[in-house]
């Protein structure tokens, strides 16, 4: 017993920092957003922005579907490895794209091994975390995405100006790059996952995701999906447009940068005080108070307040955006048994990631209308206080009918 804090603990820190390069390449395109709109070599549209911005959420959305369910058959070391290899090369080949095409499939690449990353480290995290920390652990590791997001907007505001948006998904790649022996040499397999031929062999093929589409746990898997929905509109609209929102709403560029950093410090700072709660109230109300700090956040965001209260509101907005879906998946993991967990947690981000395609598309849409910039804030937060009802309205397990049970039909000891 002694030694497993130490593996815990290694653990931890490798996912965390997996989840740094995740949120690093997520936010790069949002944080370099107007200077790739301002590039007369592209001429980009707002419209054509918002479908390029889609692209990774896109690539997710199979990267979390597919590899999620492979996580499951070959275990998450080997899955990490993979989706690390495949987002840091593709993050390079965007940094060398010779137009909007090319760095658009590239992009889309970029989406395939984040998506790969997001369900797999959820899942490791939870099973090698103590039963009474796993939401703060979660948090804890997921908090990397925040702190990465940040580094991206950082940069985007005190280097690209001078080197040009390329060095900002350069940097990227390359960090991957140096990160990906050291996961190879300390990343442990699957606590949980059976290893004997036969009895992997029991859990394999598409029976992981029938069974997530029958009694008891149907309702549940398209309602975690909804909410997944909502939750990765409110992500990917916000940190691909919320430059330019703020901008639109009279704040120069400079600044509208800082908030794109003071938004991802909120995710990677807020959602660890919001692990510790869950693990003292429940998943179900934490996950329903994050949502309607996002409400407040983004609404706050609409009206003309003093410096000090619009950075409080954004950092709300943070903690309420990722920081829910950071919740979710620890949420999402302990609805389900180890034998399909990442699968479970895949096929959720798989049909959130419809809401993470549909955000920057929204935003664009929105900014091509020429709303008030008021309603644009009112438009993010409309989806935040519908995921916030669909987990109110999330069926509780009933007794016996929603425990672990193994695909065999022989129900796992809780």
């Amino acid at each position: 017993m002694p030694q497993a804090a130490p593996r815990t603990s290694a653990v931890l820190l490798l996912c965390a920092v997996c989840m740094v390069l995740e949120g690093y390449d997520v936010i790069a395109f949002g944080a370099t957003l107007p200077h790739l709109l301002a590039d007369s070599g592209w001429g980009l549209t707002s419209s054509q922005a918002g479908f390029l911005g889609s692209l990774t959420p896109i690539g997710m959305l199979f990267g979390a579907l597919l590899m999620g369910w492979a996580a499951d058959l070959i275990g998450r070391r080997r899955l990490v490895l993979i989706s690390v290899s495949l987002f840091s090369g593709a993050m390079l080949a965007c940094g060398m794209a010779p137009n909007a095409e090319f760095f658009g499939v590239s992009r889309f690449a970029v989406g395939l091994g984040v998506g790969g990353v997001l369900p797999t480290v959820a899942a490791l995290v939870y099973e090698y975390a103590p039963d009474h920390r796993r939401n703060l652990y979660t948090t804890l590791a997921f908090a990397g995405a925040g702190v990465g997001g940040a580094l991206a907007a950082v940069i985007a505001a005190t280097l690209v100006p001078g080197l040009g948006f390329r060095f900002e998904f350069l940097a990227g790649g390359l960090a991957a790059l140096i990160v990906l022996p050291l996961a190879y040499v300390h990343l442990p397999r699957s606590a949980d996952l059976p290893t004997a031929g036969q009895e992997a062999a029991e859990y394999s093929g598409l029976r992981r995701f029938a069974v997530l589409f029958t009694r008891p746990y149907l309702l549940t898997t398209i309602m975690f999906g909804a909410a997944m929905f909502s939750a990765l509109l409110v992500v990917f609209g916000l940190s691909t447009w919320l430059p330019v929102l703020m901008r639109t709403a009279g704040y120069p560029l400079g600044s509208a940068l800082t908030f794109l950093v003071v938004l991802n410090l909120g995710t990677a700072v807020g959602p660890v005080v919001m692990g510790k709660l869950a693990d003292r109230i429940g998943s179900r109300r934490t996950v329903i108070i994050s949502f309607m700090t996002a409400v407040v956040g983004v609404a706050t965001l609409s009206q003309p307040l003093s410096m000090l209260v619009v950075y409080i509101a954004v950092v709300l907005a943070g903690i309420g955006s990722l920081g829910t879906q950071i919740l979710l998946n620890v949420y999402i993991a302990g609805r389900y048994p180890a034998e399909f967990r990442a699968t479970a947690l895949g096929t959720a981000l798989a049909l959130g990631r419809l809401g993470g395609i549909a955000g920057p598309l929204y935003g664009g849409v929105l900014l091509d209308s020429h709303l008030p910039s008021t309603w644009n804030f009112y438009a993010f937060a409309l989806p935040a206080a519908v995921g916030a009802l669909l987990i109110v309205f999330l069926p509780h397990p009933r007794r016996g009918s929603e425990r672990p049970i193994s695909l065999n039909g022989v129900r796992d000891p809780v």
